[in-house]
């Protein structure tokens, strides 16, 4: 091997052997479901607010899904009276 290639190939080594300290500092921890900011790994949001945002949240999806419900059921009722109730 070259010189160049023996001292890019140390260099590479010395980063390797930092990313892996570094990676070993990390605490154990997990990320706020609304926001994303890391959080202790027993605790699902970062704060009340955070919280109330998200439930808010999977009320306005449920109430959307709820509302496309039925309008798909009354476009099928409008095409079964439409067909004659053949």
């Amino acid at each position: 091997m070259s010189e160049d290639l023996k001292d890019e190939f140390a260099r590479l080594r010395l980063e390797v052997d930092r990313l892996k300290k570094s990676v070993d500092e990390i605490k154990p921890h997990k990320h706020c479901l609304n926001c994303g900011i890391a959080i202790p790994p027993d605790k699902t949001f970062c704060s009340k607010k955070c919280e109330a945002e998200w439930n808010a949240m999977l009320r306005r999806k449920k109430m959307s899904i709820y509302v496309w419900m039925i309008l798909l059921l009354i476009l099928i009722i409008i095409m079964f009276v439409a067909m004659g109730g053949k």
